[in-house]
């Protein structure tokens, strides 16, 4: 037979507890995970159709804009079309020139612009609003 081992003297103090306490969980019923997913699904689907919504003002306000902007540059077109009539007519004016080239600038066509400042200031050198534009358009 085996000799039994004598018990350990010493007492062992415990690091937890004696009582052991479990967290009780929480579970949704099924009623309750349902409506928790339509919620979830309205919540999202409500944010996607605002900025669905938030898109569509601002094309149309876009829209807006560049049907002012379109107009703006038929006048300024306009505009160019009739001092380059009078330009044709009347050489040697550097007003018309000067115009002709802040119009052309306004339209962002800087090579056209260049070449009436430098007529501008042919005609006459110590224009100084043709010095200025004349800056401004890398000349």
């Amino acid at each position: 037979m085996k000799e039994k081992l004598p018990l350990p003297t010493t007492k062992v103090i415990a690091l937890f507890p004696s009582i052991l306490r479990s967290i009780t969980e929480f579970h949704f019923t099924r009623n309750q995970s349902h409506n928790i997913k339509v919620l979830l699904v309205s919540s999202f689907s409500i944010f996607l159709l605002s900025l669905i919504f938030v898109q569509g003002v601002t094309f149309w306000y876009n829209m807006q804009q560049r049907e002012v902007f379109m107009q703006e540059r038929a006048l300024l077109e306009k505009e160019v079309t009739y001092w380059q009539g009078i330009a044709d007519t009347y050489h040697g004016y550097r007003d018309v020139y000067y115009r002709l080239a802040s119009l052309q600038y306004k339209l962002g066509n800087t090579a056209a612009s260049q070449e009436y400042v430098r007529k501008a200031l042919e005609v006459d050198p110590n224009f100084v609003d043709g010095r200025v534009l004349g800056t401004k358009v890398g000349l």
